[in-house]
């Protein structure tokens, strides 16, 4: 008996080589090994370390237009994190999503828009503002995208207006 458990009982570790693939879903892969003694390795996927992995904020400097959004795994949505991205070229603040998911949906996660608004980021001065509102998203909650901001660029003095006035 002790031997049938020794040869059935699964060691549940990530593989690092000789694995054999299995697709998962979204692109992803999950992994299985098969141990010399007939045992399985537990199959893990990429999503988790790819949403661990994924950048929280890219802004570019000077005056853009900028989103706020959640990453999160297919039908996890209580691990989401809230992501911002900005684009001074961008001519809406769609654009900015559509580039968003797309980076997202490579690495195999969902996203949701939280909505948008402006920033002035001056790296010299080690500044920041966020204002104002997209008219297809609405209005980003400044306050979160300022918490967001202040994890990459500590140092800097972040403002976050209430209003949507530009200045």
């Amino acid at each position: 008996m002790e031997l049938a458990r020794k040869i059935l009982k699964p060691v549940w570790r990530p593989v690092v080589c000789g694995e054999s693939k299995l697709s998962c879903s979204k692109g992803s892969t999950q992994y299985y090994m098969w141990h010399s003694l007939g045992t399985v390795v537990r199959p893990y996927c990429e999503r988790p370390r790819n949403l661990v992995l994924f950048p929280v904020a890219k802004i570019v400097s000077g005056k853009s237009k900028y989103m706020m959004a959640k990453v999160y795994i297919h039908g996890e949505m209580g691990k989401a994190k809230e992501v911002v991205r900005s684009n001074s070229s961008a001519k809406y603040h769609l654009d900015i999503y559509d580039a968003l998911k797309e980076e997202a949906e490579d690495k195999g996660l969902c996203t949701q828009g939280q909505g948008g608004g402006f920033l002035i980021h001056d790296e010299q001065k080690k500044y920041i503002k966020l204002y104002g509102k997209s008219q297809s998203l609405g209005k980003a909650n400044h306050e979160a995208a300022k918490e967001v901001l202040l994890t990459v660029y500590e140092g800097y003095k972040i403002d976050a207006e209430p209003g949507d006035i530009e200045p």
